[in-house]
């Protein structure tokens, strides 16, 4: 018999309304996945898992975004032009899509733990090469190779995540996530505010000179370390070890988070035993067996799904990385033009001095007075946290659907309306709104990804998804600063029809809210 108070607490995990029966598992009846991580409730498990998975999500953005507030301060030791900088911020998503099929695949072979502990420590080899480079080809191999392996934890950090919560809480998993790159997004700019405006000039070695920027991407490797030695401690997703046919390990982990979760004992935990729920993985990896692991993605039954997501993740990417990894270039110009003028401008009088400053050949020199550029970027990532906070009370109540089309027509008018702002502030504004509402919906835009597609796809489909992504990103931070030289009107008009489009997109997704895993 099931123990009395365990049968009283028990929560129905597939009930999407009051007229649904809810059936409480009997220890003789075998439990599946659903039924099995309800069991095991919402508490002290799940609040360490979110905590092991902050420093993993600081370093996918510290690698990805950091260089956009060393470029200032680096520009002159590097001598990088415009140009440069968006090729630098290009390849870092070049080696996360050379490596998409790769992850995807492995994370699904191997699991999502032990690929998390790897590619953590690895990455943080290239922070510190980054960190050091002594030129722009060092860099950009630097910058490369840690795209292709810091794609890793972006590959498996989501299914591990929403393989340990049940239908009640799994949509929130990714903006949560979301709302991590947002905290994420406050830390760097505060980072970077206490070191890179400071002189620093430290001769190592003959030749070499360390400046405040090395010191600020040296510092930026200590998430990934952390995050490498913190997965040791916590366990395989069970979901993944119910698919390789391992029900009795994936038993125990679901007792050990019942007992965290309640301060009952494990024996108490009322389901005794797992359906069988085991899938097809490859043992080894070959080009041809990771084609079979993904084959099923293009069949008839998953085909448009993929392509809807993926064209979503494409363009809402390339829309909100464009601009975000441009924002501290950007207020760096409006900064240098009041110090300049003493007054302000409109928005894009000041943004059209970029026009000359690219053609001027004087001598490089450093503004270090700009403590505006480091506040006005806090104060974007600060709104994208009150987004994901707003997102995540509402997304079971409006659905995913109606939340993209929310959010898309309110930020599609926003970045138009950037083109017509009369001062820096209105400006800074739109811009907070904007990046605040594409990048929930490039959250809510992977919740529905995970939903549709099946464990043994997941990860998978995840990467084709976030690749889709990650190529949106290299086109838009390669074309974004030649769309900044034409004039203000350009770019921002460009991702105003980028959003249109991704409207009109998620009309046609289907819906998946409150559904169950396969």
């Amino acid at each position: 018999m099931v123990n009395k108070e365990v049968e009283d607490n028990i929560v129905c995990p597939s009930v999407i309304n009051e007229n649904q029966k809810c059936t409480t598992p009997d220890p003789g009846n075998v439990a599946d996945f659903e039924t099995a991580i309800a069991q095991t409730k919402f508490g002290t498990f799940n609040l360490i898992l979110l905590l092991v998975a902050i420093p993993s999500v600081f370093a996918s953005q510290f690698e990805t975004a950091s260089l956009s507030y060393a470029f200032p301060a680096a520009q002159c030791d590097l001598n990088l032009s415009l140009e440069d900088r968006g090729l630098v911020n290009a390849i870092i998503y070049t080696g996360m899509i050379s490596s998409c099929f790769i992850w995807g695949s492995l994370v699904d072979v191997f699991g999502r733990r032990r690929i998390l502990i790897i590619t953590h420590l690895i990455d943080s080899v290239f922070v510190i090469m980054a960190a050091f480079a002594p030129n722009l080809s060092v860099l950009l191999v630097a910058k490369f190779f840690g795209g292709f392996v810091i794609n890793g934890p972006s590959m498996a950090l989501t299914p591990y995540l929403s393989e340990f919560h049940g239908t009640q809480y799994r949509s929130r998993v990714p903006l949560t996530l979301g709302l991590l790159y947002s905290v994420g997004n406050i830390f760097l700019p505060l980072l970077a505010w206490a070191l890179l405006p400071l002189n620093i000039n430290i001769n190592v070695f003959e030749g070499f000179e360390l400046h405040a920027w090395n010191i600020f991407l040296l510092i930026c490797t200590l998430p990934a370390l952390t995050s490498g030695l913190f997965f040791l401690i916590i366990p395989e997703s069970p979901k993944y070890l119910m698919s390789k046919g391992n029900n009795e390990n994936a038993l125990e982990i679901f007792q050990q988070i019942f007992k965290l979760n309640t301060r009952q004992d494990p024996e108490q935990y009322p389901v005794k035993k797992l359906k069988d729920d085991k899938q097809i993985y490859q043992q080894k990896y070959t080009l041809k067996e990771a084609w079979i692991q993904i084959s099923p993605l293009f069949s008839l039954r998953y085909a448009n799904k993929l392509l809807l997501v993926c064209l979503l993740e494409f363009f809402l990417m390339m829309g909100t990385n464009s601009l975000r990894l441009w924002l501290p270039q950007i207020f760096q110009l409006i900064n240098d033009y009041i110090l300049e003028n003493n007054e302000s401008g409109s928005f894009c009088s000041m943004l059209n001095t970029l026009q000359s400053t690219a053609n001027n050949d004087e001598t490089c020199l450093m503004n270090f007075d700009n403590s505006s550029v480091y506040i006005n970027s806090i104060i974007v990532a600060f709104t994208a946290v009150v987004g994901y906070f707003i997102a995540a009370f509402c997304i079971n109540k409006l659905g995913k659907k109606k939340i993209l089309a929310i959010l898309g027509t309110v930020s599609g008018t926003a970045v138009l309306s950037i083109y017509f702002a009369p001062n820096s502030t209105s400006g800074l504004i739109l811009i907070c709104i904007y990046l605040m509402c594409t990048c929930v919906c490039i959250d809510v835009v992977i919740a529905i990804a995970v939903d549709l597609f099946p464990t043994y796809l997941r990860a998978s489909a995840l990467s084709l998804v976030l690749m889709s992504g990650r190529l949106g990103s290299i086109v838009g931070n390669l074309i974004f600063p030649i769309l900044l030289q034409v004039g203000c009107g350009a770019p921002f008009f460009t991702l105003g029809g980028i959003t249109i489009s991704c409207i009109i997109i998620s009309l046609f997704l289907p819906n998946t809210d409150l559904k169950a895993l396969e």
